[in-house]
């Protein structure tokens, strides 16, 4: 039998620390419980027969447990999630499952913005490989081990994804009683497919807004002095200096400076705007490519994983 994966509450625990062998067989283990979740699945079951099977919640909501796929939702959500929930709806928040790589530093910057309003000790964070889809099987083990609790304890179970394999997982979930909803930044990818009721979120950080001065709207001092600078040491140049007229190649300009971690010497890591970009809706990466084609003065530096793009 299987050892299950037990994850403490009390410390950051990484999977990427266990023996290779564990790992494989761990997630060898977690693809046989997601098939078991989904089979009765709204997406692969026929609609009548899901209706007649799901047991009815016991009671209304008395909290919310979030399950947060931070490789897939950007942090800049966080305020109008948390608005919706705590402010909006009246709920507390009971529990935070918090899983992902930590490619560019996602999970440090998910767990700052919910520290404005949720405890450190309720939130659980389960920093997993950079594989496909570990950061949803981990969530599904966890929402598994948990889903009999939060039935009893009257949770509302919101899962921010868009993740087909975690979305399906969490119709199954439902399909056992639990109330579960789906949440994510609206973009223009198209929506998720779900019959679970789902509440889309702005995209753009709040710190973009024009009423604040602190917009990211311009570069930092030190990204302008590097665009500003003689062109010495360019590893490669993404050609086209006509300014963009589209205004979303202007939002998303901001929301990139606004999301991206300013590095030294200038700029922002290759890979982080990637992500984020990913993020914000550009899921292919021919999408992306011709996005900063038309960012004007886009300029690279360094190579591999230290590459930086000035703009």
């Amino acid at each position: 039998m299987m050892t299950p994966i037990v994850f403490s509450q009390r410390r950051q625990m990484s999977l990427a620390d266990r023996p290779p062998g564990d790992a494989h067989c761990e997630t060898l283990a977690a693809q046989q419980v997601v098939g078991r979740m989904i089979e009765s699945s709204p997406l692969t079951a026929d609609a009548d027969a899901s209706v007649a099977e799901t047991r009815t919640p016991l009671q209304a909501p008395c909290a919310v447990a979030l399950y947060i796929d931070a490789d897939n939702q950007s942090p800049a959500i966080v305020d109008d999630l948390l608005a919706s929930v705590c402010d909006d709806w009246r709920l507390e928040i009971s529990r935070v499952v918090l899983a992902g790589n930590d490619h560019g530093q996602s999970i440090p910057r998910w767990q700052a913005a919910l520290s404005t309003r949720v405890p450190e000790e309720q939130v659980l964070t389960l920093e997993v490989p950079r594989t496909p889809e570990a950061a949803d099987l981990v969530l599904i083990l966890e929402l598994g081990a948990a889903m009999e609790q939060h039935r009893q304890r009257a949770d509302l179970i919101v899962v921010l994804s868009r993740d087909d394999l975690l979305i399906a997982a969490a119709e199954a979930v439902r399909l056992r009683g639990c109330r579960v909803w789906v949440a994510y930044a609206q973009t223009e990818a198209a929506a998720a497919r779900t019959r679970l009721p789902t509440l889309l979120l702005p995209a753009v950080n709040r710190s973009v807004d024009s009423s604040k001065p602190r917009a990211a709207a311009d570069p930092l001092p030190s990204v302008k002095a590097a665009i500003d600078a003689p062109n010495t040491d360019v590893q490669g140049t993404t050609a086209t200096h006509q300014q963009p007229q589209d205004p979303k190649t202007k939002t998303r300009l901001a929301q990139l400076r606004a999301q991206c971690i300013p590095q030294p010497g200038g700029g922002y890591l290759s890979s982080d705007v990637g992500q984020v970009l990913y993020q914000l809706g550009l899921t292919r990466k021919a999408d992306r490519a011709r996005f900063l084609r038309a960012v004007p003065g886009l300029r690279e530096v360094g190579t591999g994983k230290h590459k930086r793009l000035l703009f």
